[in-house]
Formats: structure tokens, C-alpha cells, sequence
């Protein structure tokens, strides 16, 4: 059972002329449980509209997209929001934290409108991720590196199935860099599939593989032996009332 897969999936934008611009043509693309695969390509390859398109924050205008098995192609925006919370990380390129908020705070920030409190859970990941002397501090006192470590362990507050990184090394030089390509591999060990779209050659000696997007079509999206299975699950708008 893959974590996450696109079965020929196909996105279209409206563009200045008459023609639409194809952002993704036919792709399909899978992702194992554990897995890291890097995503590469030139800029305007369609890099960021998979990513999109994997984290459920776009919609494909064609084909399939399962998460752990299920159909969940035609979401409304409630149940792509709760599915997104439920099984999906995100870690932006420019971290997204809140400069208002400590380290800590910026973690727990997903559970806001959970019961219980997170913030056990969100200074257990930043201790693990080397920054419990650091729980406290704001994001303008913090380098680089670990507002990148504070993006990461926010993304696993929720505990995801699926880690999606845009650029998570554009940021920062090499060692920190490394550093960071380290913690994905103990994410990975986990069994959490990790997705990295990239420009940067370190992400992909880190990967398990590497996949090539070039003009919305991808070479490489599909493991090796990798089959389909034959029919997904029914997804919420398609579960019967029995399934539900």
C-alpha cells in the first residue's frame, strides 16, 4: 500500500491565450511508507503544483490521487482540510513561523483547536530535534538552521503518514543542510514518507530515489515493481452509507 499516489494526474491552468497551461500531464506517482523520494527540475517544471497536488492543496483536473489507499480525488475543502491535518506535513522553503510565538508555540500551532494541550509533545520533538535550550526563544533569535529544525518538528506535531518539503535545504548552507537531510532520515525510519521537491544535489545523495519533472511530465514517479492496486478505496464522498 502506497503512502501517497497520483494515478494520471493532470493539471491545467487557464492561460493569457487560448490555450490552457498544462502544469502536470498525466502523471503517476507513488510513494512508499519510509520512503524519501526527491523530486527535480528545472524552475516552472511543475515542481510546486505536484507538490500542491500531493498535499491536497489543489485539486488534479484529471485523474486519481489516493492517500494510504483511499480516494481522496474530489474532497470538499472541510474534508481536504481534516485529511491534510490528519496525515499530511508540510515544510515551506521560508519556514512560515509566527514571530510572535515561541519555538514551542509555533510547534503546537496545528493542535490550536484540538482538546488537550500539545505542548508536551511539540518541546519532546524540539529537544529531539536539539533544540530543547531553545524552546522558548522567537523566531528573530533563532539561526537559519533551527527555525528550518522548529518547521520540521512542527510539520510532525499531528504525527503524518506523509512529510511534503518544499526547497527544505534552499536556505541554508551545507553542514546545516546535512543536518537537516539527517532528521528526514530518522522521519523515514519511522515510516513516514517524505516528498522533497529540490534544486539541490545534497537532497538527492539522501533520497532512496530520485524522480525528474520536466514540462508537467515526470520520469521515475512509480517504484520499481511498484503495481496499482486494482480498485481504491471509496474516499468520503464516494463511501456508502454501509462504509461510513
Amino acid at each position: 500500500m502506497y503512502s501517497l499516489e497520483l494515478r494520471g494526474a493532470t493539471k491545467r491552468y487557464p492561460g493569457g491565450g487560448a490555450e490552457p497551461v498544462v502544469a502536470l500531464d498525466d502523471v503517476d506517482f507513488a510513494v512508499e511508507p519510509g520512503e524519501f523520494v526527491a523530486v527535480v527540475g528545472p524552475s516552472g517544471s511543475g515542481k510546486s503544483t505536484l507538490l500542491n497536488v500531493l498535499g491536497l492543496l489543489d485539486d488534479p483536473t484529471e485523474g486519481q490521487r489516493l492517500l494510504d489507499g483511499t480516494d481522496v480525488t474530489s474532497l470538499s475543502v472541510a474534508q481536504r482540510t481534516a485529511a491534510r491535518k490528519e496525515s499530511i506535513g508540510f515544510v515551506f522553503q521560508d519556514f512560515h513561523l509566527l514571530p510572535t510565538l515561541t519555538a514551542v508555540e509555533n510547534v503546537a500551532l496545528p493542535t490550536a483547536f484540538d482538546p488537550g494541550d500539545a505542548s508536551d509533545r511539540a518541546a519532546d520533538l524540539l529537544s529531539r530535534f536539539g533544540l530543547g535550550d531553545r524552546l522558548g526563544h522567537e523566531p528573530a533569535e533563532l539561526s537559519g538552521g533551527q527555525k528550518q529544525r522548529v518547521a520540521i518538528a512542527r510539520s510532525l506535531i499531528n504525527e503524518p503518514a506523509v512529510l511534503l518539503a518544499d526547497e527544505p535545504t534552499g536556505n541554508l548552507d551545507t553542514e546545516t543542510g546535512e543536518s537537516i537531510l539527517a532528521e528526514f532520515e530518522r522521519v523515514k525510519e519511522e515510516g513516514v514518507a517524505v516528498v522533497a521537491v529540490t534544486h539541490d544535489p545534497l537532497v538527492e545523495g539522501f533520497a532512496d530515489r530520485v524522480v525528474e519533472l520536466t514540462d508537467g511530465v515526470l520520469v521515475g514517479g512509480v517504484p520499481d515493481g511498484g503495481e496499482r492496486a486494482d480498485e481504491p478505496r471509496p474516499g468520503p464522498e464516494t463511501a456508502t452509507a454501509g462504509d461510513r
